[in-house]
């Protein structure tokens, strides 16, 4: 382990290009202990005459203090959310991918020279904190580590810690992880929880989405289940209260408020997405439900839940992985759950406004407030038909 600081590296980069990767989640390096932020610091070189690319993936919150036009490239793996001021600028490109798909173009194509993230000190090591992430992959590939250094931060990995000698410090953290508590459960999403909870099993792995479709799910489940999932909120406490978690749950990021960050403080939660993600293991064992949701679907089960058009709200994410796997488990179900209608608009459309984020053929259930359809012996008509009979019944 060596410390520094976050301008001296730069400066020793000297007028080589560099690629950066800005690691991720609820707790992304902002924030430095001397009010400056990593984005301003980076800004600054950039426009110095150093040619820098960003790598970023899910933001959940804005990055602070970067001014676009002085990088030379600004990848995101995950449009919307925090980087959406970002994406207007010709130098930011919203790549496509699944987040199964991360770990490999990070390996190979997008490879950055380093990995610049919080880090706290745990078994005489450093950890990553609210996230793991595809950081862990960079990690074994080699990547060096720029670690901001957080010392009163959680950490939920379940793995060995970052050897020191893999880490350079760069600064200390100025802020803590961001505090976003999960928004309430309306009664629409109490609705579509109990429809979809009718359909899972006792005992079931289940991955849900973070929204409040998620929180009512796990808020009004009555059946034991076991939760693994790429994004981990608040209701999770709520079924371990109550008695109905099985295990200890599985993800890749906590989203939640400063709570869940204490609640999960030093269990064994958190891995890359090679495990969180991975298609194989999940259609394997235990029944597998997986339970998400979407902006727009067309007659035969095509899903978009990147946004309306030029109106970007998210990006792919792990949409598709979670439908092929739970399609691909022999117990398990690919579930879409959606009101028939969102802002006066309806989400059965004739034709997506943007390129489909899941097929077809990885949608088996969907359920509208009206009820549900089960399209897993149905043909292309008759796909058709079951859908636009299941939404005329909301209407």
């Amino acid at each position: 382990m060596s410390t520094t600081e976050l301008p001296a590296l730069l400066r020793r980069a000297g007028d080589r290009d560099l690629v950066i990767a800005l690691g991720d989640g609820v707790g992304a390096a902002n924030m430095l202990d001397d009010g400056s932020t990593v984005g301003e610091v980076l800004s600054t070189y950039a426009a110095g005459g150093l040619g820098l690319t960003l790598v970023l993936g899910w933001s959940p919150v804005a990055p602070l203090g970067i001014t676009p036009e002085a990088f030379t490239r600004i990848v995101t793996l995950m449009p919307g959310w925090g980087v959406r001021t970002l994406l207007p600028s010709p130098v930011t490109s919203a790549v496509p991918t699944s987040m199964a798909a991360i770990p490999a173009l990070l390996g190979s194509h997008l490879r950055p020279d380093v990995l610049l993230t919080r880090m706290t000190r745990r078994d005489g090591g450093f950890q990553f904190c609210t996230e793991v992430s595809w950081q862990q992959t960079l990690v074994d590939i080699g990547v060096p580590v720029w670690a901001v250094l957080d010392d009163g931060a959680p950490s939920a990995c379940a793995g060995k810690p970052v050897s020191s000698e893999a880490v350079t410090i760069v600064g200390r953290a100025g802020d803590a992880p961001a505090d976003l508590p999960s928004r309430p459960a309306e009664a629409i999403h109490d609705v579509l929880a109990d429809r979809v909870l009718d359909l899972i099993p006792e005992g079931a792995r289940l991955q849900c989405g973070p929204g409040q479709l998620g929180t009512a799910l796990l808020q009004r489940c009555t059946k034991a289940l076991a939760i693994d999932t790429g994004l981990l909120t608040d209701a999770v406490m709520d079924l371990e209260r109550r008695g109905l978690l099985l295990g200890e749950p599985a993800a890749t990021y906590l989203f939640g408020s400063a709570e869940l960050y204490r609640w999960a403080d030093g269990r064994p939660i958190l891995r890359g997405i090679e495990h969180s993600h991975d298609v194989t293991r999940l259609s394997r064992g235990a029944p597998f439900v997986a339970v998400n949701t979407a902006i727009e679907i067309d007659p035969f089960g095509q899903v978009n839940v990147e946004g309306v058009g030029a109106k970007v709200v998210g990006g792919i994410g792990g949409h598709p992985d979670y439908c092929t796997a739970a399609r691909m488990n022999r117990s398990g179900l690919s579930i879409i759950a959606v009101p028939a209608q969102f802002n006066g608009r309806s989400t059965l459309v004739e034709a997506l406004s943007r390129p489909a984020s899941t097929p077809a053929h990885d949608v088996e259930v969907i359920v509208t407030e009206a009820g549900h359809v089960d399209l897993r012996s149905a043909g292309w008509p008759e796909r058709r038909r079951l859908i636009e009979g299941l939404f005329q019944l909301a209407a």
